[in-house]
């Protein structure tokens, strides 16, 4: 990596836009106004510390009142800027710490600490706000800017003397000042900010490694729970369907004399029961798997499939019209499964509950999206609509879908009852 490049990365790491937000707590009960807390608690603080700067700069340092309070203010302002802009708050309160060290420095020898109290005590503040939302390499580079400030600032002041009888002589600063009056103050710096960025590291980390163990339970848990429910669709429902497809295939050589009708019938009724089985596997393997790309390598029906799933629907006796307009745009595998289950669910609403009812089947290829119209006219038997199921096919059609927003197929399906 070039030094370009690696100025590049920390400016990337350091800019007043990066670092996360504060985000507002989840809580799970009312009122809703205790997911600011967080939020609450900064502003708190730092009024806190902005009133004990205020009088400290003013009684101790015998700052004006004017300064005093404008130095207090706009450094816990900076405190109050870390939730939203940590990076933007740390290098406000890093550039106001540094000014309040100039502005309150002694002439004299070992005349006091390198920073000021009030301005150290706010600046360690932001430095663990910030270091709590920020990854271990950002908090290292802020330490070190951190001490290149406060060695730049402990360099300019060893040298600084406003007696009135001037420096003794011009040039840098000599070492022995500087390692006398400017080292101590400088090693509590870098001791203190260093010791407030490791607690906050390790509590960062801390809290990652807990959300980590939550995320693991909650995923094995999930993994439990679809083993089971694969365990029972493999025992109950895979079974009854292979007796369905032997019965169905089984039943014409029980007969001495078949019609054609009924023998079309059942092996419409034995092709359909055995292309069920083939897709509760596909549903089986998807569930098994951990992590979903051994699943995802079984076939997967597509919009390219429609005229199958039609003409097996027109054996059962359902009138389907199917019309295909538009160019074919290139769409997620994943939207284009739902489309066809989408299709596949509609028309089955069809055969439940408008029973004789013509079906037109409408698929509206657009630049961005795939638009399918599902209707049909009303039922011969003009009977009362009901509810046969747990009315959940749709939603379960929609799910993989509503994450392509962009892409969201508009379906319509209307039965004989719902004119």
């Amino acid at each position: 990596m070039t030094v370009g490049a690696a100025v590049r990365n920390v400016w990337r790491d350091l800019s007043p836009a990066a670092g996360p937000p504060l985000m507002p707590l989840d809580v799970p009960f009312r009122p809703r106004l205790a997911a600011w807390l967080p939020h609450a608690l900064v502003v708190a603080g730092a009024l806190v510390l902005a009133g004990s700067s205020w009088h400290i700069l003013l009684t101790d340092y015998a700052l004006p009142n004017g300064w005093a309070a404008t130095l207090s203010l706009v450094h816990a302002s900076a405190l109050v800027l870390c939730v939203f802009r940590p990076m933007a708050g740390w290098w406000l309160s890093l550039a106001l710490a540094t000014v309040t060290a100039l502005a309150v420095a002694s002439p004299e020898p070992d005349g006091g600490p390198l920073w000021a109290g009030p301005s150290l005590s706010t600046h360690l503040a932001v430095l663990a706000l910030v270091a709590l939302r920020v990854p271990a390499r950002v908090a290292a580079q802020m330490w070190a800017l951190t001490a290149a400030a406060a060695t730049g600032l402990a360099v300019a002041l060893s040298g600084r003397d406003d007696s009135p009888e001037g420096p003794s002589r011009p040039g840098p600063p000599a070492i022995e000042p500087l390692v006398r009056d400017a080292f101590p103050s400088l090693t509590e710096v870098l001791l203190v900010t260093g010791t407030v960025l490791l607690a906050a590291a390790a509590l960062r980390g801390r809290g990652d490694a807990l959300r980590g163990l939550a995320r693991e339970r909650q995923r094995r848990a999930l993994l439990e729970e679809r083993a089971r429910i694969a365990r029972e669709l493999h025992d109950v429902v895979a079974h009854h369907m292979s007796v369905v497809a032997v019965q169905a295939e089984a039943a014409p050589y029980r007969v001495a004399e078949v019609p054609d009708e009924l023998a079309r019938s059942l092996a419409t009724i034995r092709a359909n029961a055995l292309e069920a089985i083939d897709e509760l596997h596909r549903v089986l393997g998807l569930l098994r798997a951990e992590d979903g790309p051994a699943a995802d390598a079984a076939p997967q029906p597509t919009l390219d499939g429609l005229d199958g799933l039609v003409d097996g629907l027109r054996a059962t006796g359902l009138a389907v019209d199917l019309r295909v307009s538009g160019e074919r745009p290139a769409i997620a595998p994943a939207l284009e499964v739902s489309a066809y289950r989408i299709v596949q669910e509609a028309l089955s609403n069809v055969l439940r509950h408008a029973p004789g009812a013509a079906a037109r089947v409408v698929v509206a290829h657009r630049p961005d999206r795939v638009e399918l119209t599902i209707d049909n006219g009303p039922s011969p038997a003009r009977r009362r609509f009901r509810r046969d199921g747990p009315g959940t096919g749709y939603w379960g059609c929609g799910n993989a879908p509503r994450c392509w927003a962009a892409s969201w197929p508009r379906a319509r399906a209307r039965t004989a009852d719902s004119r």
